[in-house]
């Protein structure tokens, strides 16, 4: 690939030092700020939350094991999309690209609310004024990922080694105060306290700390070597994560309890202000505008590959492959600046984000069965990476995402409902698409 981009092909340059950053980048965001107090005030039993947090990476795995296999056997951008559309067609992959890239936008618009409300905590002055700071935020790592690929990559890098640091950190800082506090003894709660549904959205909330876990797959088009770089990327990546998820919920009911926890929307400052006030507690909002910048970072240079895949199969228009010298598909970033400032400033990506647990499970399902169908139809496609113990962990995925499905569908009836009216709308898009490509020239 030569060392400047042109029109459909993106720059070979990326590593699995990048898509480590990339897929922690993604996963640590708003999800593990807001979440453990949520899921603390519905489940009051420490082990079982640390439970789920460690099931919730076991699942994640099981995905990364199949995404290693599909990634390296077709790397190039655009991740689930492309594995849909290659086993079922354009219907499935619109629904599955459709999906993702409004999960992605989502991202983007709520990371950069939570970075301005964070301002405002800093800075009251900023406070009135919202909606400014989410865009300011959004134009500065939109400018700075459209400059080019390498810029985009520093960036998210930087961000994803300090945030995990940082976190890290914390862990130490709450295990002192829990130390200090003699809070280690949690007096347990009865199962029955929590519904059978408290369950199932707890680890709705789970699930979406870890959703981002796919990440380096959308990058593997750029991946200098993708058989080597995108298995250890996702590996690596999830083990990070889910060691920092684990700890920092560890941490914080060793510190607080999990009434203490439950108590605060951000206990993580209550911690820190037993450290040492105002100063840590500064700190931490700081640790925290880092942390949703990174992710808003990571879903801004996934969501316009998603729309270059999309273009490249005809399914969008030929303008969203253009990229610039720089590695950038330009014209995508600007189209996806447009939808997600205009979430952010509306509040419109909290509806988006009611949705997306289903519509996930929904393309999770879809990805999973595409494992096996390009398995049995494509038998002799070069895997440089097989899913470890196939067909029983792949079997087992497929089984959990259809269970999971079924149960955000049934405590999210609308979000089942648009999830069914996607699937049918992209029936006449795709019919439209065919003939499309069936009219134009060779």
């Amino acid at each position: 690939m030569n060392a400047v981009a042109s029109r459909g092909h993106l720059l070979r340059l990326l590593g699995a030092t990048f898509g480590v950053a990339v897929g922690v980048g993604e996963m640590i965001g708003s999800g593990i700020l807001r979440s453990p107090s949520v899921i603390a005030a519905s489940l009051h039993e420490s082990g079982i939350i640390i439970l789920l947090w460690s099931l919730g990476a076991f699942h994640a795995l099981l995905g990364a094991n199949i995404f290693a296999e599909l990634a390296t056997a077709l790397p190039q951008a655009g991740g689930s999309y492309v594995y849909a559309r290659r086993a079922f067609g354009d219907i499935a992959g619109l629904v599955v690209g459709w999906t993702v890239f409004a999960s992605h936008l989502a991202g983007i618009a709520a990371a950069s609310v939570v970075f301005a409300d964070f301002l405002g905590i800093l800075w009251p002055a900023a406070a009135a004024h919202t909606a400014v700071a989410a865009v300011a935020v959004q134009c500065l790592l939109y400018a700075s990922n459209v400059v080019g690929l390498r810029e985009g990559r520093v960036l998210q890098i930087a961000t994803s080694l300090v945030k995990s640091v940082m976190l890290a950190a914390f862990v130490v800082a709450a295990v002192w105060v829990g130390a200090q506090r003699n809070a280690a003894a949690v007096h347990p709660v009865h199962l029955a306290a929590a519904g059978f549904l408290a369950y199932v959205l707890a680890y709705q909330l789970i699930a979406g700390a870890y959703s981002g876990w796919a990440a380096p797959a959308f990058f593997a088009e750029e991946n200098i070597s993708p058989a080597a770089s995108i298995p250890r990327a996702l590996l690596v990546g999830l083990l990070i994560t889910a060691a920092l998820y684990i700890f920092v919920n560890a941490a914080l009911f060793y510190a607080l309890g999990t009434g203490g926890t439950a108590a605060s929307n951000l206990p993580f400052a209550v911690v820190l202000q037993h450290v040492g006030g105002v100063s840590v507690s500064t700190l931490f909002v700081i640790g925290a505008m880092v942390t949703v910048t990174s992710c808003a970072n990571a879903n801004i240079m996934i969501a316009p590959r998603i729309l270059f895949a999309l273009s490249r199969d005809r399914l969008l228009p030929q303008s969203l492959q253009a990229v610039n010298e720089g590695g950038s598909p330009y014209v995508g970033f600007a189209l996806t600046a447009v939808i997600s400032l205009v979430l952010a400033t509306t509040g419109a990506f909290q509806l988006v984000f009611g949705l997306i647990g289903t519509l996930n499970s929904l393309s999770g399902v879809v990805t999973d069965v595409a494992f096996f169908a390009l398995r049995r139809r494509e038998p002799d496609l070069a895997r440089p990476f097989r899913a470890l113990l196939s067909p029983w962990l792949p079997g087992l995925l497929v089984v959990t995402d259809g269970t999971l499905l079924v149960l955000f569908a049934a405590s999210d009836l609308r979000g089942a409902i648009v999830a069914a009216a996607l699937c049918v709308i992209c029936v006449p898009l795709a019919l439209l698409a065919h003939r499309a490509r069936i009219g134009a020239p060779a």
